[in-house]
């Protein structure tokens, strides 16, 4: 049986308690930059694979794609930084990298519709 504090390890006589060091914001970040990635990725391959049906405007649409993609790309490194004590953050991030990659995904799903509907 693992204790679950500090005290109960204590209490218990078990071996010491080791918290974890802090592995779980590490990986926490690397998927949201993994997911970003992919998503840069998606938008590329996209713009190249609509050019010629959706022309223009499937091209803004798919920058403006990429570019939250990049934002939270950026915003998850910014996340781990801050979570490793690197760098201090004052106020609260309040949901916008999920935003964000919700209306990259979106944009993305749009496109592609709008390209096979053609």
């Amino acid at each position: 049986m693992t204790p679950s504090a500090p005290d109960e390890a204590q209490a218990s006589g078990a071996a010491s308690y080791l918290p974890d060091p802090g592995l779980q914001n590490e990986r926490t970040a690397l998927a949201w930059q993994r997911t970003a990635l992919s998503m840069i990725a998606a938008s590329a391959v996209m713009a190249r694979l609509t050019w010629s049906t959706g022309g223009v405007a499937a091209l803004v649409i798919l920058v403006v794609a990429a570019s939250l993609s990049t934002w939270v790309f950026l915003e998850s490194r910014g996340r781990y930084a801050h979570s490793a004590r690197v760098r201090l953050r004052a106020s609260a991030r309040g949901g916008r990298a999920p935003l964000a990659l919700t209306v990259a995904v979106a944009l993305l799903a749009l496109t592609e519709i709008g390209a096979l509907l053609r």
